[in-house]
């Protein structure tokens, strides 16, 4: 792994793939002044996930200076990073998307290995700070106000989280309760599991590029793609022009999948319809509602099922005793809504939206893009599974594997080159399954 000098391309240009390590000092606990690790580090991959608020990374290590030893390394040392490229002249690309600066921790040293008496190796995992000041507490208090004020209260205040990007503030009933006995990060994800804005769940996350985001689905389906990232045969520019830089930062180089499309599963999971089954102790009622997939938002144009399917003499849409939900409902406990309320009908809807994001899950391997972030949406442009000579421009991309995609994580990897594996997700499809359209 290069600290010092830029991975540069065949031609002798910036290559997207290329990164330069500015910065990474290792604050020992023995000593107040960090150390310089850069020429130790081998390998570097750093993980960003839509369902985590934290990121989390490993580091393999060359230790031929006796520092594991010296330093007494042992798991709880604050670790500083800065990492970034200079873009090619011209490019396309934002200036400010060209580098991360992260503030981890250490928790653990482990792999430990030697094969010479000069040198050993280990590894080196670390994570977001507030995870470790998350183990050592406790939230045992009573809590009111919005669901997004709770967090962001949990954020600040339990957390002492400084880099927050963005708590979207729409799930705007107040609600009253008790946190059980729970770490803030757990209590913060307790809270959420019951958030929605208009049906649409929320999701706490950070990103390298940012921080922290509170954000729900309904938010994320109104921006516009980030990027159009392509998978086909050929180049239109020339190698070592920024038009060339450009399409190679957008090029796909493997996209692989387990192609798990299964109606089975979306109908088992809920996604198409539901029951709920609500107990109303305080007014002793019972509540019974159901739901059925219809105008759903949704990522691309059509519904990923075909209006011909049928089970048991019923459309996908009509099977609400496929999946149940059963609430139980206090009103009186307090003056205001309690924990639960949000849920009522909103659960079936809520949770049709999150587990359709299940329907097709992709794998995109690209080269680095320190601007890239979970929780963006992108433009996949496939080209078809045929010979260059059967297709031309108006046809050669695939409408059924390409359209928009929620971008669900990211592995980065920083060895002899800087890439990224993607991991998309979208809850619909680009044409109508019931065409005939190729």
């Amino acid at each position: 792994m290069s600290s010092q000098t830029e991975v540069l391309n065949p031609e002798g240009g910036i290559s997207p793939s290329s990164y330069l390590l500015k910065k990474a000092l290792l604050h020992p606990s023995n000593q107040s002044d960090p150390i310089d690790i850069r020429d130790m580090i081998m390998d570097l991959q750093i993980e960003e996930d839509i369902s985590a608020p934290y990121i989390q990374g490993l580091l393999f290590l060359q230790d031929s200076g006796n520092f594991l030893s010296a330093l007494r390394l042992n798991g709880n040392e604050r670790f500083e990073l800065t990492i970034g490229r200079r873009k090619q002249n011209d490019s396309e690309q934002l200036d400010e998307d060209q580098k991360w600066e992260l503030d981890l921790k250490a928790i653990e040293f482990f792999g430990y290995s030697r094969f010479s008496p000069s040198k050993q190796f280990y590894r080196m995992r670390v994570v977001s700070p507030w995870v470790v000041t998350s183990s050592a507490k406790e939230v045992i208090n009573a809590f009111e106000g919005t669901i997004s004020s709770n967090i962001e209260k949990l954020l600040k205040n339990n957390l002492e989280i400084e880099r927050i990007e963005k708590i979207n503030t729409s799930s705007k009933e107040a609600i009253q309760g008790v946190y059980p006995s729970m770490k803030p990060l757990d209590a913060a994800l307790w809270l959420i599991n019951n958030a929605y804005e208009e049906s649409t769940p929320f999701f706490l996350y950070e990103t390298c590029k940012k921080g922290i985001y509170l954000d729900s689905l309904k938010s994320m389906y109104e921006k516009e793609p980030l990027k159009t990232f392509e998978l086909k045969a050929f180049f239109g520019s020339n190698p070592g022009t920024p038009e060339y830089y450009d399409e190679m930062s957008r090029r796909i180089i493997k996209f692989s999948s387990p192609l798990n499309y299964s109606q089975f599963a979306n109908i088992e999971r809920g996604a198409y319809a539901s029951q709920v089954e609500m107990i109303d102790i305080f007014n002793k009622k019972f509540i019974k509602n159901e739901y059925r997939y219809g105008d759903n938002n949704k990522l691309n144009k059509f519904q990923p099922f075909s209006n011909n399917d049928e089970v048991g003499g019923l459309k996908l849409n009509q099977l609400t005793k496929s999946k149940a939900y059963y609430v139980s409902l206090n009103p009186g406990s307090f003056d205001s809504s309690n924990i639960h309320s949000p849920l009522n009908n909103t659960i079936m809807k809520g949770e049709a939206y999150y587990n359709a994001l299940e329907t097709n899950t992709m794998h995109m391997d690209i080269l680095g893009d320190f601007g890239l972030e979970v929780g963006e949406l992108v433009q996949v442009d496939v080209s078809k599974a045929s010979s260059s000579a059967a297709l031309n421009e108006a046809n050669m991309f695939d409408k059924y594997l390409g359209g928009v995609y929620l971008i669900k994580s990211i592995k980065n990897n920083f060895g002899e080159k800087f890439t990224q594996r993607v991991t998309l997700a979208r809850d619909s499809v680009g044409i109508d399954i019931d065409s005939e359209e190729s």
